[in-house]
């Protein structure tokens, strides 16, 4: 696993630079959250709440690949910027997906962490490393833990896309899409 994936594994834990999106909107902020709010209604790929110049986007259930709370969304909100406006976010899943994934890794570290603490204060001048085996294998909880948030994290890759996707070919209004991943960053210009 390369640094770049690590990152993206644990950037679902607070919000990267890699993961923001920005989109140039016409009009002030209020006009334009209700014209995208206005799109919701008519999207089978997506669904969202605006409230206020606060959005929240992710994935139609029906079509997503990652359901419940490990599912991507796309939090935004609208600012003024100059005559216009811009829809400013980032992707992250779900609070309570991100506080579940914060409690196991902090239990994936404290128990290999209490297994290593009994083995030392158990072990006598007379033990072999064949006797400390059993207290060593918590140590891989944690490798086990990043694996699963790994594999996580590239299964909602494909419904991360379909809300970029959506939001680059969103017609009316809208100037243009600058979009950062983790590969590289793109300029999407809507059709």
């Amino acid at each position: 696993m390369s640094m770049t994936e690590r990152k993206s594994v644990i950037s679902f834990l607070w919000t990267p630079g890699r993961r923001h999106l920005s989109l140039s909107l016409d009009g002030d902020p209020e006009d334009a959250a209700r014209r995208l709010e206005s799109q919701f209604d008519s999207s089978e790929e997506v669904e969202g709440r605006v409230a206020g110049r606060v959005v929240k986007i992710r994935r139609h259930p029906r079509k997503a690949a990652v359901k419940g709370i490990f599912s991507i969304y796309f939090y935004a909100v609208v600012q003024e910027d100059g005559a216009n406006c811009r829809l400013v976010g980032h992707f992250q899943w779900h609070p309570v997906g991100r506080i579940y994934a914060v409690a196991w890794m902090a239990l994936g570290a404290l128990i290999p962490l209490a297994f290593l603490v009994v083995g030392a204060l158990r072990g006598t001048p007379e033990s072999t490393a064949r006797d400390a085996l059993p207290y060593l294998f918590p140590v891989l909880l944690p490798l086990l833990l990043t694996g699963m948030l790994y594999i996580q994290r590239r299964r909602d890759l494909p419904d991360e896309k379909a809300i970029r996707r959506w939001l680059a070919g969103l017609k009316a209004g809208w100037q243009e899409v600058e979009t950062e991943s983790s590969a590289s960053t793109d300029r999407v210009s809507p059709s």
